[in-house]
């Protein structure tokens, strides 16, 4: 057996009593604190012992004559904690504390105070900043959010924004912890000793866990979703599509396919299908189909396919749709839009163009949504 144990730091430093609880839960269980690594605490196994451990501002105690001082008292130094705190350890229980007078120690924490209060208002402002630009598009630029939700592969950014949120959660508990140990000892009242500690380890590692999970849920769905992307020429499928097939609808036999000859690949994207996955929307197909007659008429047609998870979003989705490729609240002389009763569909919405040949229609049925644009006589 190792006689080291690497743990993961489940409470930062800077909330010192919970801290100090841990590391004596720890001494208790016969782990020693022995050096800090980068993920965490490396111990070292020994006889169970109940062992008392404090944190003081890093270079408080550092002069000789403190150093010795504590010593006197039982107080051996066991090293550093990241930039703010030094540890010091006894095995003596019947040693006084290395802080008898909990006023004086919270001015020995007023330096640290500082600091903490600056991060804390950085980490704020950074997070805010981070919000900001995320969100503002969608409230300023009219940017369609349930659209970008449903077409985006890990649904949009919502991910990164709890990400963020859990993460500034946990550093904001840690803080807050802190100061309010530093507002106890200004009123003269010492470090609470009642096994506080476990509820602010739970507290942490429920989030850890969550953040954790979130991540790894993230990267699954972006394989996954990525994974199952296809696209191809319509007249090369070998598997069904969901879509109106625009020869049909012209009904003209002169009307021959506008191919697009521009892509090395070979592929004519002007008669094309894409599909994709996400995890909103689990099957979505965007299908352009482009005739000529060889002369000036070239008819066009394209068909975006939803098929949702949630049927809840099959309605709102529709009129973003509508409002998207319309917007005719802000040009209502563009297009004639009403509201059609359609057999077999739940709703139906017709754009008709007013300055052009060409119908915009919006379908729902269940929870499958459909934008069909043509442009043609």
């Amino acid at each position: 057996m190792k006689d080291t144990v690497r743990k993961w730091m489940c409470l930062d430093p800077i909330d010192m009593d919970h801290f100090e609880g841990w590391l004596e839960a720890m001494a208790q269980k016969g782990l020693f604190f022995e050096r800090p690594w980068a993920l965490g605490i490396v111990f070292r196994r020994g006889k169970p012992a109940h062992v008392r451990y404090r944190l003081d501002p890093a270079g408080n105690l550092w002069s000789r004559e403190n150093r010795d001082y504590c010593r006197t008292l039982g107080w051996e130094y066991a090293g550093s904690l990241v930039q703010y705190f030094d540890l010091y350890v006894n095995f003596d229980p019947e040693a006084p504390e290395l802080h008898t007078d909990p006023v004086v120690q919270s001015y020995a924490l007023e330096q640290v105070a500082k600091r903490a209060k600056q991060i804390c208002i950085l980490l704020t402002a950074l997070t805010l900043v981070m919000l900001a630009a995320l969100l503002l598009p969608f409230f300023l630029l009219s940017t369609p959010i349930l659209t970008w939700l449903v077409e985006s592969p890990t649904s949009g950014n919502l991910p990164v924004i709890l990400l963020d949120l859990l993460s500034t959660a946990m550093t904001v508990q840690a803080y807050r912890s802190f100061f309010r140990l530093r507002r106890r000892l200004e009123e003269g009242l010492p470090p609470r000793r009642d096994g506080s500690w476990r509820s602010a380890v739970h507290f942490q590692r429920v989030l850890t866990w969550i953040v954790l999970s979130l991540t790894v849920l993230y990267a699954a769905v972006l394989v996954v979703t990525t994974s199952r992307a296809w696209e191809g020429q319509l007249d090369s499928l070998s598997k069904p599509v969901p879509t109106l097939s625009l020869a049909e609808l012209e009904d003209d036999p002169v009307l021959e396919p506008l191919v697009d000859g521009r892509w090395t690949d070979g592929q004519d994207r002007n008669n094309y299908v894409s599909f994709t996955c996400t995890l909103v929307a689990p099957a979505q197909y965007e299908i352009v189909q482009k005739l000529t007659d060889g002369r000036d008429y070239e008819p066009r047609l394209t068909t975006r396919w939803y098929r949702l998870s949630l049927p809840f979003l099959a309605s709102p989705l529709l009129d973003e749709l509508v409002y998207q490729h319309t917007q005719h609240h802000y040009s209502p002389d563009d297009y004639d839009v009403e509201e059609l009763t359609l057999s077999g569909f739940d709703r139906a919405v017709l754009a008709t163009d007013t300055h052009w040949p060409g119908q915009r229609l919006f379908l729902q049925k269940g929870n499958v949504v459909v934008y069909l644009s043509y442009s043609g006589n």
